[in-house]
């Protein structure tokens, strides 16, 4: 097969730090290349088609001249490159002139695996939309290619622009003041909770409608940038709602994401849903799930209020505010999520994947017998629920309930976790095997 072009440069990073950056990108096509500056140059006359999307340096503890190695790297790779620089305690005194010399950001030593990953992320996203935009400059001059270059080239501007939250330049020199109307014009408000809140949008110029999703304040900015990660991971699924851009205003971090049109899944539980409507409704949100799992990322908010469905069926999965990217960030130890779609565990700070199974389980129980399999009123102190509480077998509601589709709920709602599906794709699994038909009538009674 065909090595990737798209290629991150490593110059003198320790083995933990290499495992940590394949770790990252694991789920990309992307290589990974260890160089020094005595074979830097030989590396980009031998493979030109390699396109770098970015280089990461480990300063040397060493009075050495950095700041010169910096500028022969700044030059082999190009101006446009990011560049991330991972900066020993004895060198932060030269910062200003490592920045000087080409760098674009730095980490700290020891890295804090959680912020290194998430602006590790973010200049990757940087670099890939440089590789785009260089290859949308080589099209001809058709109308077609002059439409996908000023997309990409828009995407590039966005990025060199409103990312200075992880730019040590913001640092020295003032940062930009862009408000989010002069690319955003807002419609109206779509709602508030615990992130912020959401408008609908629509883009000066286009006429685009998006949703803008605005933390309460600049403290959840590393909040922001972490939904923003997993989107980034997750984007390649057709049921996920995609991230746009990201704005800066005011000192936050404003998530632009694709608008989509429809009813909320809550709304058309409001009134009767054909069973071939819930069976693929379904089928689409545990395949999303399955995705986001395979990735090691886990929702911990998956209910009825963040499903869309638009006019042509399509499920969205929407929110993923308190979502955990396992791979990286470790397990939340809150109890943050909606009471009655959350499991024990959750409730008591050691949420995982299968926790997002519980969820999924307590869906399919509502399209079975439209009720939720426990009841709990107490939704503002999570704390003081009572998890002792047990789920009634969906049969006992609905005889005519496939026996095998209730087994399958109630594996999703076992309290024991060495019971329950471990992921949502074990779920897939069986009901793909155990339940063939599912999808095509028959197992939702009307």
């Amino acid at each position: 097969m065909q090595s990737p072009s798209e290629t991150i440069l490593l110059f003198g990073l320790s083995d933990a730090e290499t495992t940590l950056v394949k770790r990252l990108v694991s789920s990309f096509e992307i290589d990974i290349v260890p160089l020094t500056i005595g074979t830097v140059r030989n590396f980009i006359h031998k493979f030109p088609e390699k396109k770098i999307c970015l280089v990461v340096f480990r300063v040397d503890t060493q009075p050495q001249r950095q700041d010169r190695v910096i500028g022969l790297i700044r030059d082999f790779v190009g101006p446009f490159t990011p560049f991330l620089l991972l900066i020993p305690p004895q060198r932060k005194g030269d910062i200003r002139k490592y920045l000087n010399a080409g760098a674009d950001d730095f980490m700290d030593l020891p890295l804090n695996e959680e912020r290194f990953s998430i602006g590790f992320l973010i200049l990757l996203e940087m670099g890939q939309a440089v590789v785009q935009r260089s290859a949308a400059e080589s099209l001809p001059q058709t109308n077609a290619s002059r439409y996908k270059r000023d997309i990409v080239n828009r995407l590039v501007d966005f990025f060199r622009e409103g990312l200075s939250y992880f730019a040590p330049k913001s640092l020295l020199i003032k940062a930009r003041t862009d408000s989010i109307s002069d690319k955003w014009l807002q419609v109206r408000k779509l709602g508030s909770g615990g992130f912020g809140d959401a408008w609908l949008v629509q883009e000066i110029g286009t006429g685009r409608l998006a949703v803008a999703k605005t933390p309460h304040s600049a403290e959840m900015n590393i909040r922001v940038l972490r939904s923003a990660a997993i989107l980034k991971r997750l984007v390649h699924h057709p049921n996920i709602v995609h991230l746009l851009e990201i704005v800066k205003d005011n000192g936050k971090f404003i998530l632009i994401q694709e608008y989509v049109e429809g009813p909320t899944l809550q709304q058309l539980l409001q009134q009767p849903i054909a069973p071939l409507d819930k069976a693929a409704w379904f089928l689409q949100l545990v395949s999303v799930i399955s995705y986001a799992h395979k990735h090691k990322i886990m929702h911990r908010d998956i209910k009825p209020e963040n499903i869309i469905i638009n006019k042509s069926g399509q499920v969205k999965l929407l929110d993923f505010g308190i979502a955990r990217d396992l791979s990286w960030q470790p397990p939340d130890k809150s109890s943050a999520g909606t009471v009655n779609f959350m499991p024990p565990e959750q409730f008591e700070g050691r949420s995982c994947l299968a926790s997002d199974v519980w969820a999924l389980g307590v869906i399919l129980y509502i399209f079975a017998t439209n009720t939720v399999p426990y009841f709990q009123g107490n939704d503002q102190y999570p704390l003081d629920i009572d998890t002792t509480v047990e789920s009634r077998a969906p049969r006992i509601i609905n005889p005519q309930l496939d026996i095998n589709l209730e087994r399958i709920i109630m594996h999703c709602l076992q309290k024991d976790l060495e019971k329950r599906y471990r992921s949502a794709t074990e779920l897939q699994e069986d009901l793909q095997s155990s339940l063939p038909q599912f999808g095509r009538g028959g197992l939702f009674p009307e």
